[in-house]
């Protein structure tokens, strides 16, 4: 089944099932979730974390950036600051495969209102509360749609995905290199940098910077004397555990497996 963007598609809103405010404190892997329970927004008040999914997007969040966790989605979550305070919404499109997206904080302005003002309403419990809460998770996707589409093209979009390509290329194997990090380099979204690219190359970037880490470590694999975790670090995978989760799913073996075949 296709895997939708939100920002793309009009969808709806069948139910709010929670609106909170929290904070976490540091830790160095916050959880993990084999299957999210319903669709979220979430808004980052202050602070900054790190979402790692299982199809291997990732996304570093900083304060006053929004972004949606999709139903169903597996994710590792890293706080990266002393804390993190934020609200969250839990809901539930009618459509169930979207993807998880990242809108920053420059393209959304205006969003802090919109979600003080649905945590609060959501509080009241106040008959017709839940019709208003939709109301305003409506406006929230609206102003994310719109974000996107005040992104241009720029006349030098060939240069800058090849420069882009290049980049990942030479620096793929630091681990702390990610797709908003290189979109950022360039001044644009992430989200739309994925779709200029995915344009110009048929591929997304992600994908490419899985496969140049991936094609890396099973060239390193052939030398004994390296560890897989050294494989895996030299390849820009944060953690053995991480790689050998991407190894498997791009591959559909193990490393180890395939380390005995290689050698």
């Amino acid at each position: 089944m296709k895997t939708i963007d939100i920002s793309e598609e009009n969808l709806i809103i069948k139910n709010v099932i929670s609106v909170i405010k929290g904070r976490n404190t540091k830790h160095h892997k916050l959880l993990t979730v084999n299957g999210r329970h319903s669709d979220a927004f979430v808004y980052l008040l202050s602070g900054r974390c790190e979402y790692r999914f299982g199809d291997g997007m990732e996304f570093t969040v900083h304060d006053g950036d929004v972004f949606y966790l999709p139903y169903h989605s597996v994710y590792s979550l890293y706080i990266t600051s002393q804390s993190c305070e934020f609200i969250f919404c839990d809901f539930e499109f009618e459509n169930k495969n979207a993807s998880a997206a990242l809108y920053p904080r420059e393209n959304v302005s205006n969003i802090n209102s919109l979600f003080v003002k649905l945590l609060n309403v959501f509080k009241t419990a106040k008959r017709g509360s839940n019709a208003e809460c939709m109301s305003i998770i409506y406006s929230i996707l609206s102003t994310l749609q719109k974000s996107t589409e005040r992104a241009y093209l720029p006349k030098n979009s060939k240069r800058i995905v090849s420069d882009a390509e290049r980049y990942m290329q030479e620096n793929f194997n630091d681990s702390e290199l990610t797709i908003p990090k290189v979109a950022s380099l360039y001044g644009i979204s992430e989200v739309y940098f994925r779709k200029l690219f995915k344009t110009e190359k048929g591929v997304s970037p992600i994908k490419l910077l899985t496969s140049l880490r991936v094609n890396n470590a099973k060239k390193l694999m052939e030398y004994s004397f390296l560890s897989l975790e050294e494989c895996a670090v030299q390849s820009g995978f944060a953690s053995l555990q991480y790689f050998s989760r991407v190894f498997k799913k791009e591959l559909g073996t193990t490393p180890g497996k395939y380390r005995q075949s290689v050698l």
